[in-house]
């Protein structure tokens, strides 16, 4: 489980832990360290994040363009704005026309549901340990441990997450440790334990190896 930094660690502090714990890793994913943001991004307001939830719910198993083309069917749908009452309100075929499956459209309605009748508060998951706030959002039905990783590393700016089920992480380090296809997930975990306190720089950096 993601450990919880109170600090807000940065890009320098993140590839000097690299370059002295993982030399071949900093070696490796060279080229796209001017690409990493000097900080982590971080949704400020319930709708943000918000409706980011909702971008990664639709994201699940999909490809980024065909992600982005149903987001903004769904938003369309809900009249053109996310919130918990829209998409509470937007009918089962309206979503199923967007693109949406049952299942999806199912997790977006839990997720709209909990935030509506306040049991699940996105703003305090910004400031409890990772491990309580990806407890609190495993509850809800279709949010499994990649939506909450990724929630947690794009949304919640959270600087020591890993998600050894994302297959772009596995395949870009089978390529840089030139491990077996489906290495054995205990293998990815411990090259991963290497990077923290930074392990959510370290999966930006495995991205953008394999998308180059």
């Amino acid at each position: 489980m993601p450990r919880f930094v109170h600090s807000k660690p940065g890009k320098i502090a993140a590839l000097k832990h690299f370059k002295r714990v993982d030399p071949h890793f900093y070696a490796a994913t060279a080229a796209q360290h001017a690409s990493l943001p000097s900080q982590l991004p971080m949704r400020r307001t319930r709708a943000e994040l918000f409706s980011a939830l909702v971008s990664i719910v639709i994201a699940q198993q999909l490809g980024t363009a065909a992600a982005d083309t149903i987001f903004e069917r769904v938003k369309k749908v809900c009249g053109g704005r996310l919130s918990p009452e829209s998409i509470l309100k937007t009918r089962l075929p309206a979503f199923r026309k967007a693109g949406l499956s049952g299942a999806k459209t199912k997790a977006l309605k839990a997720v709209a549901a909990a935030v509506d009748n306040e049991s699940l508060d996105l703003l305090v998951l910004k400031k409890i340990p990772e491990a309580a706030a990806s407890e609190m959002l495993v509850r809800i039905w279709g949010l499994g441990p990649w939506s909450v990783e990724m929630f947690l590393m794009h949304s919640l700016g959270r600087s020591d997450v890993f998600s050894s089920g994302d297959l772009g992480l596995v395949r870009a380090m089978e390529a840089i440790y030139r491990l077996p296809k489906n290495a054995p997930r205990t293998s990815l975990l411990a090259i991963a334990e290497k990077w923290s306190p930074y392990r959510t720089y370290a999966s930006l950096l495995l991205w953008r190896t394999r998308d180059t």
